[in-house]
C-alpha cells in the first residue's frame, strides 16, 4: 500500500481584468486577503492570495499581464495547449438563498438558480445556483451535500 500524499484542494487561480474589483468582490463574500507579492520575471506586478472563510482553501488573483501557466496557454515551448478544462469553481455555503443575495450585492451576475437537482443512483439531492464573477469566472454556490461514496472527514 502506498502512502497518500494528496490531501485535498488548495486554491484556484484567476486572472482578472480589474484586480482590485476582484479583491473587493471576494472580500464582500467573506474571503480575506492573506498575502500579496510581485514576481517581475513572470510579468506579475501584483498577485493576491484570498483565504476562504473556512480557512481550508484559497483563491489566487492575478492581473491579465501575468505570464503564468494557465488553461489555454502552454507553460513551456512545445507544450500541448488545452482549453475548456476548467468549467467553474464551486463555493460551499450554509444558506443558499442568503448567499445568492450576498454574491449579487458583491457584484456577481446571476446566471441560473437556485434550483434543487436529483443526481444519479442512488439519488443525491443538491441545491445550487450559478453566477458570473467580476473576472468572468463562473461560480457555483452549493449547499452542503454528501455523496454515497464520501469518506468520513
Amino acid at each position: 500500500m502506498s502512502v497518500q500524499v494528496f490531501t485535498g484542494f488548495h486554491h484556484s487561480a484567476i486572472r482578472s481584468p480589474d484586480l482590485q474589483r476582484s479583491v473587493s468582490f471576494y472580500e464582500e463574500i467573506g474571503f480575506h486577503q492573506v498575502h500579496d507579492w510581485k514576481l517581475p520575471s513572470y510579468g506579475i506586478d501584483r498577485a493576491i492570495m484570498m483565504q476562504a472563510p473556512d480557512r481550508k482553501s484559497w483563491i489566487e488573483l492575478f492581473d491579465l499581464r501575468a505570464e503564468i501557466p494557465m488553461q489555454g496557454v502552454g507553460a513551456q515551448q512545445g507544450q500541448k495547449v488545452s482549453t475548456g478544462a476548467l468549467a467553474h469553481l464551486c463555493l460551499s455555503v450554509t444558506d443558499l438563498d442568503q448567499a445568492c443575495v450576498r454574491i449579487v450585492e458583491a457584484g456577481a451576475r446571476h446566471l441560473h438558480g437556485p434550483e434543487a437537482l436529483t443526481l444519479g443512483q442512488p439519488e443525491v439531492r443538491v441545491r445550487n445556483a450559478i453566477f458570473e464573477g467580476p473576472a468572468g469566472e463562473i461560480i457555483e454556490l452549493l449547499q452542503p451535500v454528501r455523496f454515497p461514496g464520501d469518506q468520513p472527514a
